[in-house]
C-alpha cells in the first residue's frame, strides 16, 4: 500500500502558540519587537507562525501591533470582545 497523499490544510496558529505569545507580552508588560518576542520564546516559534499569531491577536483586539519593524503591546481586552470570542 502506498502512503496517503492527502493535503494537510494550514489553519493558522494553535492555542498553545497564542498562549505562549500572550504570556511573554503580559510578563514583559512593555512594547516589544517581533525579534524580542521570538528571543523571549527561545526561538521555539518560527517567524511566519509568530506573524500569523500576532495578526490573529490584533484582529481580535488583544494586542496593538505596529507591523514588521514596529512594536507589539498587549492590551487588556474588553468584556464584549471576550464574550464574542467565547461564543464562536
Amino acid at each position: 500500500m502506498s502512503p496517503s497523499t492527502s493535503m494537510i490544510s494550514h489553519k493558522g496558529p494553535t492555542v498553545a502558540t497564542l498562549k505562549a505569545i500572550e504570556d511573554v507580552l503580559r510578563r514583559e508588560a512593555m512594547p516589544m519587537t517581533r525579534y524580542k518576542i521570538r528571543q523571549a520564546l527561545g526561538y521555539r516559534i518560527g517567524q511566519p507562525l509568530l506573524d500569523e499569531g500576532l495578526e490573529y491577536m490584533a484582529e481580535h483586539e488583544m494586542i496593538y501591533d505596529e507591523g514588521p519593524g514596529g512594536q507589539v503591546l498587549w492590551i487588556r481586552t474588553s468584556a464584549a470582545t471576550r464574550a464574542r470570542l467565547r461564543s464562536k
